[in-house]
């Protein structure tokens, strides 16, 4: 079988970060988060292998410009990398040929209380977004893409109130609570290689039972609305796209194709 292993990197052990402040190159965590983020995408290419040895692997990089988040050389030998920007689309890689989507490193959408470094997409610019109406973050949205494809997402790790959010929009999705949130920057955290460990075991019940894990679909067609933190940032957005601007800082974007609305 063939399975894409989608990454960011908030969601990882032990990782909190600063107020104010991304989790980008310049952060005294950076490092820290790159070697937890390969460990526990390594968990997953072991528990995938575990119930599937002959499992055909792509690990996507995606956090932040989606290049060298990972520590590529310490990976699993035999998998594939997909990383680097621009592409051609969310999920470039993903086809109906895919068995399942795995989720390692993600985090809740913005306003969550108590969510590990919540956000939405852009920790700087974007304060809320909705999908037909509904509100979404990233392990939504990957959700509803890879659905459109008929692709599953059979598990997610994440910090606990990201669990739940992948529950709430993934039904009969196994999870993997690595740390549970105080705040947005404090959290108690399981042990690395404990959470590697649960990792490795949730993905192999995930394999286990794929065939009860079904696609998330949502029927065309897409409205997603977009509402930054600052006017400006809609202005720019109108200009640059011609989307169209509902209040002074939120913009709306319609389409048949999920993957045209973001």
């Amino acid at each position: 079988m063939k399975f894409l292993i989608c990454t960011d990197l908030e969601g990882v052990a032990c990782v909190t970060g600063s107020a104010g402040q991304p989790l980008d190159r310049d952060h005294k965590e950076y490092e820290f988060a790159r070697q937890m983020l390969t460990q526990e995408v390594n968990a997953a290419i072991d528990g995938l292998r575990s119930s599937d040895s002959g499992a055909e692997i792509v690990v996507g990089d995606g956090h932040s410009d989606g290049t060298a988040n990972i520590i590529y050389n310490e990976l699993r030998k035999g998998v594939k990398i997909f990383s680097g920007v621009p592409r051609p689309r969310q999920l470039a890689v993903l086809d109906k040929t895919f068995a399942g989507v795995l989720m390692i490193g993600y985090h809740p959408m913005a306003g969550v209380t108590s969510g590990v470094l919540s956000h939405s997409f852009s920790s700087r610019s974007i304060q809320n977004m909705w999908l037909n109406g509904r509100l979404i973050g990233e392990i939504g949205l990957t959700a509803v893409q890879a659905g459109s494809l008929g692709v599953p997402v059979i598990f997610v790790s994440s910090c606990k109130a990201g669990t739940e959010e992948a529950k709430d929009w993934i039904e009969g999705v196994e999870t993997v609570a690595v740390k549970e949130g105080y705040g947005r920057n404090c959290a108690l955290s399981l042990h690395p290689e404990d959470a590697q460990e649960q990792i490795r075991k949730g993905v192999a019940r995930a394999v286990g039972k794929l065939h009860e894990i079904q696609p998330v679909r949502i029927p065309p067609p897409y409205e997603l609305q977009i509402e930054y933190k600052l006017e400006s940032t809609a202005e720019a957005e109108v200009r640059a796209t011609g989307s169209r601007r509902i209040d002074s800082r939120t913009i709306v974007r319609k389409s048949e194709d999920i993957f045209e609305v973001y």
